[in-house]
């Protein structure tokens, strides 16, 4: 939670309107304790509430600026390559010019000393050189010396008995060649001036970088607003979530307890469904035998009707010659004309019997 405080803090410093404010409270607080020192001075009523109020805003305001974040120096030639290359021809270009100027002082600082008695006349940069009063050492030294540093067409001229030493005409030789370099550094001084026109254009382009930059950071501002709130929310909420993190926890276990009475009791009923099933096979197997026999007993059946069907022929047959056997044995027992007794039933079966 703390670590949450700090944070808000340090946005809040770095908000400009919370830089803003917190200018206001710092300066405001300042005034009031410089007020109540007055009041203090002056021995007037209410110098201890100002030195109170004054100071209590003040150490607040000192309070504050511990949290607040030191400004990041971003490398912006890491981003921008062109930066670093116009900043090398910028540093290129001033030490040019302070050479140049250098050079320029120097020669003319010696031009201001001339040796006596001599008159000395110099225009460089492709002019006319004329140095007089010199002597014969001069007339020779000087236009050899002298003939590679101007470009320009060297003079020499005076009386031909005036003492000059070999040092003033080489001094005169080195100034001279400055003057010549100077001239050539200020003629580069185009060149300086369109590398400066490019590197002010380069800038201007890496304001309007800076500035879609800034736009970029604010977006990223707001939108790491948005992410604190979410977080903050989250926070605050998640007591409500470990509560409601424990109650799953506990339908959970519930719930995998009721799973494994569930298995339990599926493992009994496949057992017993294991035992019925067996049951149900040894009934099959003892149908499927029934059927067997009936299928072995029904051929079996088929001929013992035959037999019987034949055996009753034959026993009717056998019947049948019985009968006409004891037909034939009593059919003159009962005449009258053998002397026999009548049957008793001999009328009455007369009539049914016409043959």
């Amino acid at each position: 939670m703390s670590k949450i405080n700090r944070n808000k803090i340090e946005q809040f410093l770095q908000w400009e309107g919370g830089q803003r404010l917190f200018n206001f409270a710092y300066s405001i607080g300042a005034a009031v304790v410089i007020l109540g020192a007055l009041f203090k001075i002056l021995h007037l009523q209410g110098g201890n509430t100002l030195l109170m109020v004054g100071m209590g805003t003040e150490v607040l305001m000192f309070i504050l600026t511990a949290f607040d974040r030191p400004p990041r120096e971003y490398k912006w030639e890491e981003v921008f390559p062109a930066l670093r290359h116009a900043e090398a021809e910028a540093e290129e270009t001033l030490e040019a010019e302070d050479e140049a100027e250098d050079a320029l002082e120097r020669a003319l600082a010696e031009d201001d000393t001339p040796s006596a008695g001599s008159h000395t006349h110099v225009q460089g940069g492709g002019g006319t050189l004329v140095i007089g009063n010199l002597g014969s050492v001069g007339a020779g030294a000087t236009a050899g010396t002298t003939g590679a540093a101007a470009s320009g067409p060297i003079v020499v001229g005076g009386s031909a008995d005036s003492p000059v030493s070999a040092d003033d005409a080489a001094m005169l030789s080195e100034a001279i060649h400055r003057m010549s370099e100077a001239t050539e550094a200020m003629t580069q001084m185009a060149d300086l001036t369109a590398a400066t026109r490019d590197y002010m254009m380069q800038m201007a382009t890496i304001s309007q970088e800076l500035h879609r930059l800034g736009e970029t950071t604010r977006s990223l501002n707001a939108v790491s607003e948005v992410l604190l709130d979410s977080y903050r929310a989250i926070t605050e909420n998640s007591e409500n979530i470990t509560r409601s993190s424990s109650g799953y926890v506990k339908e959970m276990e519930a719930l995998n307890n009721n799973v494994s009475g569930l298995n339990t009791i599926y493992e009994i009923q496949l057992r017993s469904v294991s035992g019925q099933l067996d049951s149900i096979d040894r009934v099959n197997r003892g149908i499927k035998d029934i059927r067997d026999m009936y299928e072995k007993s029904a051929g079996t059946s088929a001929r013992y009707m035959e037999e019987t069907e034949k055996m009753a022929r034959y026993m009717q047959q056998l019947n049948q010659v019985y009968e006409n056997m004891i037909h034939a044995m009593t059919v003159n027992m009962y005449r009258p004309g053998f002397g026999g007794p009548v049957p008793p039933q001999a009328d009455a079966q007369t009539p049914s019997n016409p043959q």
